[in-house]
């Protein structure tokens, strides 16, 4: 595939696996948006059943994912070009790297689901919490707005922050940024923390995905983005660091206005544990690292068919928090399936482990 990582923006869903059915019905209130009330019954993920235990084995060993090669894909038109964005190159500030800081990054560690809640729609908070506890995450990567769609994030944080607190659970919130504008895009920050988002991960993408990606505007965006959240942490949401990568993404810009770099992790046809250590390795001397993988079908991109296995979803977090990592986490709870869940639930995230 031409292209190695799926834009966290681009997650449309064209109808869903009757598999995923009962799944989705979970996260999605018919009414509107639910409250995690304290009195309401806790609603169970994917089954009544215990929570599930080790079913695989420690240390994960490779898995070679299947099927592979894809078929191959006829060539797609080229992506259009950028049109002149809002506030011209001349006109953003060169700004100077930070001082250094330390900030709390136990609302990243562990392991954590990732929610593409689009502008408009609505979610069962109280059973996103049960599904969260159930599975043993620690985070909740919720999306509240692009520069497209603007801020949208209040209700859903409003709905998901309590019930999430009160079980120990933090909610971090994602966002797409263009950076045409980024004054703009940096005040989404400060309004989803002011709404309770224990951190802010923005998506910065390539410029096939319609972000301008200069390191000079990169900087100064997330320059205030760091003013603007304060002392949540804020994570740079970035693509695998694969050769290409490193000679032509500004990740060394980003790093020193940064807490953590999460890298996506969508393996395809790549053994799960190699490219989750490769992103690790490549980033890990600037920032720390949350690896997201892959929880979704990439046929529409030229990909692998059909969801990762269980197997696959193990390999990656046994070698994520064996490799040094934070924490890491799955995109996207929508795509996904139960296997998928019941993995990322069952696998024992006890903290970093080097080796």
């Amino acid at each position: 595939m031409s292209r190695p990582t799926r834009p966290l923006r681009r997650s449309a869903r064209r109808g869903a696996a009757p598999a995923l059915v009962a799944l989705v019905a979970l996260l999605v209130g018919p009414g509107g948006v639910a409250a995690a009330g304290a009195g309401e019954r806790p609603v169970a993920a994917v089954d009544a059943g215990a929570r599930p235990s080790t079913r695989y084995p420690i240390p994960a060993p490779p898995v070679q994912p299947e099927p592979c090669p894809p078929p191959p894909s006829p060539p797609g038109p080229p992506s259009p070009p950028l049109s002149p964005p809002v506030v011209p190159d001349r006109a953003i500030p060169v700004v100077a790297a930070p001082p250094a800081r330390t900030v709390d990054l136990a609302p990243i560690s562990g392991k954590g689901i990732w929610l593409t809640v689009w502008k408009g729609a609505h979610i069962d908070a109280a059973r996103i919490v049960a599904l969260a506890r159930r599975a043993g995450l620690r985070q909740v990567w919720l999306r509240t707005g692009s520069s497209a769609d603007g801020y949208y994030g209040a209700p859903l944080l409003h709905a998901l922050v309590p019930g999430a607190h009160r079980a120990g659970i933090a909610v971090i919130a994602w966002d797409f940024a263009s950076m045409s504008d980024p004054v703009a895009d940096a005040a989404r920050a400060r309004d989803a923390v002011r709404d309770g988002a224990d951190g802010f991960a923005t998506d910065i993408e390539t410029p096939a995905e319609g972000t301008y990606l200069g390191a000079r505007r990169v900087a100064y965006y997330l320059s205030l983005v760091r003013v603007a959240v304060g002392d949540r942490p804020v994570i740079a949401v970035v693509p695998r660091p694969l050769r290409y990568w490193l000679a032509n993404y500004p990740y060394a810009a980003e790093a020193p206005f940064v807490d953590a770099f999460a890298p996506m992790v969508y393996w395809s046809c790549t053994e799960p544990g190699h490219a989750t250590l490769e992103a690790i390795r490549g980033l890990e001397r600037m920032r720390p690292v949350v690896p997201i993988g892959q929880d979704y079908d990439m046929a529409s991109e030229g990909g692998r068919h059909g969801l990762p296995s269980g197997a696959e979803i193990w390999r990656f977090l046994d070698v994520a928090r064996r490799g040094g990592a934070l924490g890491a986490s799955l995109y996207d709870l929508e795509s996904g399936g139960a296997a998928q869940l019941d993995s990322l639930g069952g696998y024992p995230w006890t903290g970093r482990r080097s080796g």
